[in-house]
């Protein structure tokens, strides 16, 4: 076995860099699916349709105790 660390080449670090920028690209390809796309803006269509009826929920509910405080 060769105890002495061998020199980091400027290949080394061209191919390491390489590797990450492939990783990248191809896991980016993956999230510009038309599928997956749709799907995002699906969930996000429903979280803000279920925070609009939660808002309008509340001040419901802050009107009904309003009417019943006045009637009281």
């Amino acid at each position: 076995m060769d105890d002495q660390p061998t020199a980091v080449t400027r290949e080394d670090l061209e191919g390491g860099a390489q590797k990450i920028l492939d990783t990248l690209g191809s896991t980016a390809g993956g999230m510009t699916n038309p599928v997956f796309l749709r799907s995002l803006g699906t969930a996000a269509m429903i979280g803000v349709v279920y925070w609009v009826g939660r808002r309008k929920g509340r001040r419901k509910v802050k009107r009904a105790i309003s009417e019943l405080a006045r009637m009281v």
